[in-house]
């Protein structure tokens, strides 16, 4: 007598991995899609910076901290810590948004530097010292000047 449970799961085996397959190339043919669609928007955001750059000089653009008194040892030396972070910013009594303009960067920055799930880097430290040496008063004037 034949043996169907052998028979049986063979062909279970073999619909199964015609079924994986089929869902295996229609996800290889969304992830090409997707990855096109990352290139051209990599393509427009080139062109959106470069745009901006060209407006910047136009502008005359400049930093919002004058971090020129800060030296590159400086920067090098300083221990810049989640807690250091925090203690900059509740310091001067800034929200994380209100400390990224200042820094000119993402508010998630600031986010992520205060859970130790990154750390800044050194032109963004460079700031950070600066802010320390700041009264509440520098700051909340620097802050009209960006119109908040």
């Amino acid at each position: 007598m034949p043996n169907y449970t052998v028979v049986l799961n063979d062909e279970i085996a073999r619909i199964a991995r015609k079924e994986v397959r089929l869902i295996v190339d229609a996800l290889g043919a969304k992830v090409i899609e997707q990855k096109k669609k990352i290139s051209a928007q990599s393509k427009i955001i080139a062109s959106f910076e470069k745009r901006m750059g060209k407006l910047e000089e136009i502008l005359g653009f400049e930093e919002i901290l004058d971090i020129s008194d800060i030296s590159e040892e400086e920067v090098e030396k300083s221990r810049i810590t989640p807690k250091y972070i925090t203690a900059v910013r509740t310091k001067n009594d800034l929200s994380r948004n209100e400390m990224a303009m200042l820094l000119d960067i993402n508010p998630n920055s600031i986010y992520l530097w205060e859970n130790g799930k990154s750390t800044p880097r050194n032109d963004t430290k460079a700031k950070l010292l600066k802010l320390k040496q700041m009264g509440k008063k520098e700051v909340r004037r620097l802050l009209e000047e960006l119109f908040i």
